[in-house]
């Protein structure tokens, strides 16, 4: 994961007006014809690859509040079970359900043992998106919590495609993706770009929960990508500069942090 230069110096990009939209929301609109497998995986990235450069809204629901029930019966401690970057995700509890972290080893796309607790989870991930995923992982951000500006590391992602699963929250889900925000509901699912600098800043009282799962593209998946709503992004003046001003803040704060937690990383990828 690495964290984008907004985080300590301010972007440059200028916004002329809060609650503008980029464009009229469409569906169908074209996306590039790309042969699969993917090999070599394209440096930018699947969607980009595509010709897609912001989120898009896919024609497929979920029933969020069957998922949030399920997630009801864990124990609280199933919520530690993600290795993830302490200063990052230093506001989000979270477990795999499918996959494993990062490490010196690939090892395989399995189901993990939380996901047998979560029957209607797994038939979303599994059968309902039809392509195969190589990691899931549940999110809970802290009521008034931040995840700071930041890129994922492209080389662990670039050959696949990033969905997030809105479950809940205590008011609107925005995602900043790009300098441009994204309103997701509840029951929602969206193809985003993690490659580029993405932030949350959530506002609610209550802890805001997703999914978040990466797959492999096939062809039924790239087909719900052209039938997707594009053009939804708003751009926000003075939020955007508000999470900028908390991200710097954030990675200031916790800068010894991170730089242990990615000579942490590079080391123990090395034990291979």
């Amino acid at each position: 994961m690495t964290r984008h230069a907004g985080a300590e110096r301010r972007t440059t990009t200028s916004y002329a007006g809060a609650e503008r939209r980029t464009a009229t929301s469409h569906a169908g609109a074209n996306v590039r014809a790309l042969a699969l497998p993917i090999d070599p995986p394209p440096a930018d990235g699947v969607l980009r690859h595509l010709g897609i450069d912001e989120c898009v809204r896919l024609p497929l629901r979920v029933d969020a509040g069957r998922i949030a029930a399920e997630l009801r019966t864990l124990s609280d401690d199933t919520w530690t079970g993600a290795s993830r970057d302490p200063v990052v995700q230093a506001s989000v509890r979270s477990f795999f359900a499918i996959g494993h972290p990062r490490g010196p080893r690939p090892l395989p796309p399995e189901d993990r043992a939380p996901l047998a607790h979560l029957p209607y989870l797994r038939h979303v991930l599994r059968d309902l998106v039809p392509a195969t995923p190589t990691r899931a992982i549940v999110a809970r951000l802290e009521p008034h919590g931040l995840i700071p500006i930041h890129r994922d590391t492209a080389r662990f992602f670039r050959h696949t495609v990033r969905l997030t699963f809105a479950v809940s929250a205590d008011g609107p889900q925005r995602l900043l993706c790009d300098g441009v925000f994204y309103a997701q509901e509840p029951g929602e699912v969206w193809a985003i770009s993690n490659l580029v600098p993405h932030a949350v800043h959530h506002t609610g009282d209550a802890p805001r929960v997703n999914v978040l799962a990466d797959y492999l593209p096939s062809h039924d998946l790239l087909a719900l990508l052209a039938r997707g709503e594009r053009g939804l992004g708003v751009r926000d003046h003075d939020a955007t500069r508000a999470i900028e001003q908390l991200s710097r803040e954030r990675y200031r704060t916790h800068r010894w942090r991170g730089i242990g937690w990615e000579i942490f990383k590079r080391v123990w990828r090395r034990r291979a």
